[in-house]
């Protein structure tokens, strides 16, 4: 179980870690619950404000911080194991963000494929929308926006008599949203609200049976849905945009920080 939860802490250092229990026995709300805050961990932001300064505008950078995750150190503790370590997890990558005429922008986020003790990770998101407070002039940005990510983990453990089993976990979000942002000297504080839905596919490639209580199968889909509310502010320092947000997806609470360089 605990190979699970290391595919999330991408940037922290795994190797004092004690080894990982089997992935057994999971009920299907264990998996609803569970793969949830896995794929709303990796759900898409770039911890910016939905503004539009000029006509053009690029941004570059990073982001990162921490999900709380408490249904995961619940199975990690029915499972007889100290899940205290995962009650909070952790996400990082890459991200880029640009506006258009129109008020048009765009944002991708990359956590490029690697190994993290064992276990393969790889995640990108995009976002789009549309600033109507500054296509209409008003006072304040007003803007509507989508945004979807996709996120894959990988990792061989044992499943009945096969000690070579391949388990691949993919999930899918998507958060449709509305947001304001006004600025204030150097500040730009900002609000988002809107509805989140995530999709995640279990797959199984093992000779030695099933991970599931509830099926015999080897693959199994999940699905969850929920609000979403994000609350974040930048700070504009010439060329450098430092940003911190707090949100919550679907019941899933995350800080998230940002170190990017705007033109």
């Amino acid at each position: 179980m605990k190979k699970l939860c290391l595919t999330v802490l991408a940037l922290a250092s795994v190797g004092a870690l004690a080894a990982p229990p089997e992935f057994q026995n999971v009920t299907k709300k264990q998996l609803e619950d569970v793969s949830n805050e896995f794929a709303m961990n990796f759900s898409h932001t770039t911890v910016s404000a939905p503004e539009t300064d000029g006509v053009w505008g690029v941004e570059v950078g990073l982001v990162g911080g921490r999900t709380g995750s408490p249904k995961l150190k619940d199975l990690i503790d029915a499972a007889g194991e100290d899940g205290s370590d995962f009650e909070n997890i952790y996400h990082a990558g890459l991200m880029a963000r640009a506006h258009f005429p129109f008020d048009l922008f765009a944002e991708v986020s990359v956590l490029p494929g690697r190994d993290i003790s064992d276990v393969e990770v790889e995640s990108r998101s995009l976002g789009l929308g549309w600033n109507a407070g500054a296509f209409f002039g008003l006072p304040l940005d007003l803007a509507v926006g989508v945004n979807v990510s996709y996120s894959e983990i990988g990792f061989t453990q044992t499943i009945g008599s096969d000690a070579n089993s391949d388990v691949s976990i993919e999930s899918k979000t998507r958060v449709l949203w509305v947001g304001a942002s006004k600025n204030f000297w150097i500040f730009t504080p900002y609000v988002k609200l809107g509805s989140a839905k995530s999709e995640s596919d279990v797959t199984l490639d093992t000779t030695g049976g099933t991970i599931f209580t509830f099926s015999t199968s080897q693959k199994e889909s999940v699905s969850s849905t929920g609000g979403f509310f994000a609350l974040g502010s930048t700070v504009d320092l010439l060329f450098l945009r430092l940003g911190v947000e707090a949100s919550r997806t679907a019941d899933v609470k995350r800080v998230s920080g940002k170190l990017s360089f705007a033109f």
